[in-house]
């Protein structure tokens, strides 16, 4: 038996999958102690074909589902795994060749079933230079941040993050998977929530590193926080913990749209514009003032803001009545809106290829 599942779940990436199964094939740890299982959540490119090429090169096993989402992509993974540690793995991200060692070293170091690992991931070179690649990640931190987290550091359930972390598969076996109602966001960290109840401690270790090889635009960015926006109040009213409500700022959110919601559209059109110039400018050769940068900042930080806010807003519009009664609290009139968000992005254009892309699950 092996020592290590490597679980990489993906869809329609067939364009990225062989700079991620490269890097595998190439870990320091013997193919022999550890196996790759990748799931392919209904993809309609080429991952198949993709797929096909490296299996006499990796020690891969393939299962392909009907488009079903993160999470029970992840179960799939889990329970077909054959190894007792299971790392998760993200299909824009490419191990560094100590990766798989490093996690099996902590959990070698740390055997306790409820003991987890997470990873440490950077970005490419020609993905950190976008500047809403570096607002996410240095700045406002809406995608990943290291910066408070010292090697060894135990932190808590919600940095039990997906595709850079790794745990004992019988933690999971033993009291409960990924939530499969979960198609987008949170899936992990609502899995932590409830691992954490059964003894679950996530160590960091940096020494388990990838490189996030794909860049996600300024619209992109804004629809992957509208979904997690609406995961955040699934994750709320699945937990009716007042810790949880806080954590997912359920209300804070809500309130933040019953003030802001006719802004909305004009502040993506200005903040995209914002964007749109700074990287004119980055392409030019020239850097960005310092003052602009910081207007630019300020921007994401209020669209991605207003975008998970209307997440939430609109999940609560379309809730059961006595949840959504219950989340009003003063009994005004509901946050959500009819419309979209692809109806208050913008263009047509950019609205037919947010459209595609949410339908795709690919954000």
């Amino acid at each position: 038996m092996t020592e290590v599942s490597a679980l990489l779940t993906t869809r329609n990436r067939a364009h990225m999958l062989p700079r991620v199964l490269d890097a595998l094939k190439h870990q320091t740890l013997s193919p022999s102690r550890f196996e790759v299982v990748v799931v392919d959540d209904g993809s309609t490119d080429e991952t198949s074909t993709v797929l096909h090429c490296y299996a006499d090169s990796l020690p891969l096993r393939v299962f392909q589902q009907r488009h079903s989402g993160l999470a029970e992509a992840k179960n799939l993974g889990v329970f077909a795994a054959r190894s007792p540690i299971v790392i998760f793995l993200d299909d824009d991200d490419v191990a560094d060749p100590d990766l798989i060692t490093a996690h099996l070293a902590m959990h070698i170091a740390y055997p306790e079933v409820g003991t987890a690992v997470l990873g440490h991931t950077r970005l490419a070179a020609d993905v950190q230079r976008f500047p809403v690649m570096r607002h996410v990640t240095e700045v406002g931190c809406q995608l990943f941040s290291y910066d408070r987290m010292r090697p060894g550091q135990i932190v808590g359930y919600a940095e039990f993050w997906g595709g850079r972390s790794s745990c004992k598969r019988e933690l999971l076996l033993r009291h409960g998977a990924f939530n499969p109602a979960f198609r987008f966001g949170y899936e992990d960290i609502e899995c932590g929530w409830r691992l954490a109840q059964h003894g679950l401690r996530v160590i960091y270790e940096p020494a388990a590193s990838s490189t996030m090889i794909r860049a996600i635009s300024f619209d992109d960015f804004c629809t992957r926080s509208y979904r997690q926006g609406r995961s955040q109040f699934y994750f709320a009213s699945l937990h009716p913990d007042p810790k949880i409500r806080e954590y997912c700022e359920i209300d804070v959110l809500l309130a933040a749209w019953r003030e802001h919601w006719r802004d909305y559209a004009a502040i993506l059109r200005r903040t995209r514009g914002l964007d749109r110039l700074a990287n004119i400018r980055l392409e030019a050769g020239f850097s960005i003032p310092i003052l602009f940068q910081k207007r630019l900042d300020d921007a994401y930080r209020l669209a991605f803001f207003l975008s998970r806010a209307k997440g939430v807003a609109d999940a609560l519009a379309v809730a059961p009545a006595e949840l959504a009664h219950a989340s009003h609290g003063d009994g005004g009139p509901r946050y959500g809106l009819r419309a979209t968000l692809f109806d208050v992005l913008g263009s047509s254009e950019t609205t037919d290829k947010l459209q595609d892309l949410q339908e795709r699950d690919v954000l």
